[in-house]
């Protein structure tokens, strides 16, 4: 009997501990978008976030520039401009909310299908090389940087985890809360 009381009143006594809803952007994708092996990406281009291209990279600001240092063996892309991220998509400044919004708006996925929505959103996330460059384990060349560097602030977790987070939030109607 005391098996079963102990539970109900450590219950009573701490209150109970709700699940975390994973159908909501907040809950894990948000600090995920935030790892640096994303946030250096697009904030690339954000002067007032000291970005890249106008910090450490402000004399390279040729793309075809990028591949003397960014080279397929480091990173495995073969065209400069697959490296980068389109300017303001989302950057580091913004909270959950907004970044999922943004995110939703650079998809295109406004005035399309739940089902068209959550497949656009699937293949981008779960297939776009740059994304899983970002993601630790993903491919053999995640988080590569040039001079034998590595990322450290990757998408921890590895694919599984994060395709399991990312498939609960589409699932769940892709909330920005």
């Amino acid at each position: 009997m005391l098996k079963y009381a102990l539970p109900a009143m450590l219950s009573l006594a701490f209150g109970t501990v709700q699940a975390a809803d994973d159908s909501l952007f907040s809950t894990h994708l948000q600090a995920k978008f935030q790892a640096k092996s994303c946030t250096q990406c697009h904030d690339f281009h954000e002067k007032e976030l000291k970005g890249f291209y106008y910090n450490t990279h402000v004399s390279r600001r040729n793309p075809a520039r990028c591949v003397t240092c960014h080279t397929t063996e480091v990173n495995g892309f073969e065209d400069p401009g697959d490296w980068f991220t389109k300017p303001g998509l989302y950057t580091s400044a913004m909270d959950a909310k907004t970044t999922c919004e943004k995110t939703k708006e650079a998809m295109g996925l406004n005035g399309r299908s739940p089902e068209k929505q959550a497949k656009l959103m699937e293949h981008h996330l779960f297939t776009d090389p740059r994304v899983l460059w970002g993601i630790e384990g993903a491919t053999p060349k995640s988080g590569n940087l040039p001079f034998d560097e590595k990322e450290t602030d990757m998408v921890k977790g590895g694919f599984d985890e994060w395709k399991a987070q990312v498939t609960a939030w589409v699932n769940g109607g892709m909330k920005c809360e």
